[in-house]
């Protein structure tokens, strides 16, 4: 439950982050920016409180990591994206966080499935 609560903070963390960085961007507003508190809220709070109260799994630790740099990469991604867009330019990197972000959580949860089958076998 530690953990979860700590998964909340981080998302109210980037939520006053995006909302102060918003107040002082002279009336410029993103929806990467703004949204950017979603990503870890519904990516890692959300799944954690199902699993402790609902679906009640062991999730490996390789997935559980992977899940996190994916959730950690895809925010940041986003948060980046809002600077930029509030700026008014852009770069070629930020399909780089959104692919890297991706492809860890694709990989955490291919890892969580080869575990469940692993161990529905044995």
């Amino acid at each position: 439950m530690k953990k979860s609560f700590i998964y909340l903070g981080i998302s109210a963390f980037v939520f006053i982050f995006s909302q102060v960085y918003e107040h002082f961007s002279h009336g410029v507003y993103s929806g990467f920016m703004i949204y950017a508190f979603l990503i870890p809220l519904l990516g890692l709070f959300v799944p954690s409180i199902l699993n402790r109260f609902i679906l009640k799994r062991e999730i490996p630790d390789m997935a559980k990591l992977s899940l996190k740099c994916g959730i950690a990469t895809l925010t940041v991604g986003s948060i980046y994206k809002g600077v930029l867009e509030i700026y008014g330019t852009s770069t070629n990197f930020e399909i780089i966080y959104l692919t890297v972000g991706l492809a860890l959580c694709i990989l955490a949860g291919i890892l969580m499935t080869i575990k469940t089958n692993i161990k529905s076998e044995g």
